[in-house]
């Protein structure tokens, strides 16, 4: 949950004028050579090379150099290297990796000094794409700055979010302490009691009576109503506040893409299939979502997303010792520039059954069966969730710590898991490219949207359709593909997860390719350990 911090921003609109360009384009780098001669050339701005952009003794059109040098803690430059007495005055290229000066014959290697860090560069072609990782991060953009607050600023508003996901209250109910809020200063609830009092005097001319309307009406217009709801919720609930913060924003987010007005159910779902007579079958859905664990199902349209781009690495997309991330160019001194765009998208919402990945769970002894909770009881169920998940322990850039939360280490692999061979799955059916496609993940409900990245700010309607459609063969096909990996059986031995099963486009997966597992949907036997993991999917 984003923090409400004091921040200065400024929105910066695309630039369309005549005056101002949007997009400018320069000549990178500014190095050139004779195709003939191999003289090389080095210049000081565009101008200097428009004017100059033969070979002063061959006369023909002189060929740019591709070559960059760039290193992981983010310096690049263009420049190639020169000969320190005589500049490149009287420098040539031997066709390979080095400069040669002819004025005092010493030879120039194709290599420079990272003025930053001190590491020895060597040429690399202009558009390797290790020169530029961008670093993107898109949110669903369900929450505003009143939820926020509501959620953050109130000793309360957490624990009427959690009331409302217990099925203590409902969504109006909740919606009304949104708007109006709870009153909890005694002198304000004594005053509404009094004013309410000499109301209600004046219908039933008895005191008893008018005590007893003057209450109930004070409770319910200054929030005491939930205060017994409140106290029972704190008494149950164990997690830190920051994760009863967090956690209760994601309970609004995943009930607000669930209250979405237009979304397909999977009995709508069944009834379009039935009419398309596809060769899917449409009886069978309802069983193959309970046999994947999944225990709601629904497709939706216009979810408000927002996708920006904030960084960008160098050499390497993901962090290790010496690679720093770093911010765009600024327009404005001191402010920093995110490229960002708002719109409406399509997703599919799966919601897991929590009773069976509790199941899983102990059929594994990843958690003792005594820590588990009345199994016929949906509140017990929905509060342990809620204890045991650590949103503190999920990092974009690092994996979770089994050891300071096993239950979200082995909940938030499994879903992140099914998540990719969902998404992977979809584009094989749907016909989108799965980099097109992206997830949004709820570990402490749990569920996850699978959603399109629609830069171009229309819909094809291709999850729809692969929802309504052929939902039988979606998730048919995200079973069939962890089965095997084409790096088998060095994958499922020691690294669980590759690129040739689960790993997605970084833009489109939220944890960067980390906390995979396919061993823990489709079950393993370690050959050295002889340990079993029994697979979430794994028919038994």
């Amino acid at each position: 949950m984003l923090n409400l911090l004091q921040i200065t921003v400024m929105f910066l609109p695309p630039k369309v004028s005549d005056v101002e360009r949007g997009i400018v384009a320069k000549i990178s780098p500014l190095t050139f050579y004779c195709k003939k001669c191999k003289r090389v050339y080095q210049f000081n701005s565009e101008e200097t090379y428009s004017r100059n952009h033969k070979c002063k003794d061959c006369h023909i059109e002189l060929t740019q150099f591709r070559q960059i040098y760039f290193c992981k803690c983010g310096y690049a430059t263009d420049k190639h290297p020169r000969c320190l007495q005589h500049s490149y005055s009287n420098l040539y290229w031997d066709g390979e990796y080095n400069f040669t000066c002819r004025t005092c014959k010493r030879k120039i290697p194709m290599q420079t000094k990272c003025p930053e860090c001190g590491a020895t560069l060597g040429a690399k072609v202009a558009l390797d794409p290790s020169q530029f990782f961008t670093y993107s991060l898109s949110l669903i953009d369900l929450i505003d700055e009143k939820l926020e607050r509501f959620i953050s600023e109130t000793d309360y508003g957490k624990y009427i979010t959690v009331a409302y996901f217990l099925g203590k209250i409902a969504r109006e109910q909740l919606d009304d302490v949104i708007s109006k809020g709870i009153t909890t200063n005694p002198e304000i609830y004594k005053k509404e009691y009094e004013k309410n009092f000499q109301m209600f005097m004046g219908v039933f001319h008895d005191e008893t009576n008018a005590a007893n309307a003057a209450k109930a009406m004070t409770d319910q217009n200054c929030g005491n109503a939930y205060s017994s709801i409140i106290e029972d919720i704190k008494g149950k609930l164990y997690a830190t506040s920051d994760n009863i913060d967090r956690l209760a924003e994601m309970i609004l987010e995943h009930s607000m893409v669930e209250e979405l007005k237009d979304h397909a159910t999977l009995d709508t779902a069944i009834e379009v299939a039935r009419t398309l007579n596809t060769n899917a079958n449409p009886e069978s859905f309802r069983d193959i979502a309970r046999r994947f664990g999944i225990i709601h199902a629904r497709a939706c349209d216009k979810i408000p997303f927002v996708s920006c781009s904030y960084g960008f690495t160098r050499v390497k997309s993901e962090y290790e010792d010496g690679v720093q991330l770093h911010a765009f160019r600024e327009e404005k001194n001191g402010r920093k520039n995110i490229y960002a765009t708002r719109m409406n998208t399509e997703g599919v919402l799966f919601e897991f059954d929590r009773a069976v990945i509790l199941e899983w769970l102990m059929k594994n002894e990843f958690i003792d069966p005594q820590s588990a909770p009345d199994f016929n009881s949906e509140e017990e169920i929905k509060l342990w969730f809620l204890n045991n998940i650590k949103p503190e322990e999920i990092h974009s850039f690092s994996t979770i710590s089994e050891g300071n939360s096993p239950v979200t280490f082995y909940i938030y692999r499994l879903v992140h898991s099914i998540s990719h061979l969902l998404i992977r799955a979809a584009a094989d059916i749907g016909g989108l490219g799965k980099d097109s496609l992206s997830e949004y993940i709820f570990p402490g409900i749990p569920a996850v949207l699978i959603y399109v990245q629609n830069s171009q700010g229309f819909n094809l309607g291709s999850l729809f359709n692969t929802f309504e459609a052929y939902f039988d063969k979606w998730l048919l096909r995200a079973n069939n593909s962890a089965q095997k990996c084409l790096f088998d059986p060095i994958c499922i031995e020691r690294y669980k997860a590759c690129t040739g099963c689960l790993f997605l486009n970084e833009v489109s997966c939220q944890h960067f390719n980390k906390d995979l597992d396919r061993s823990l949907v489709i079950g393993h036997i370690d050959k050295q350990t002889k340990r079993q993991i029994i697979g979430f999917w794994e028919e038994e």
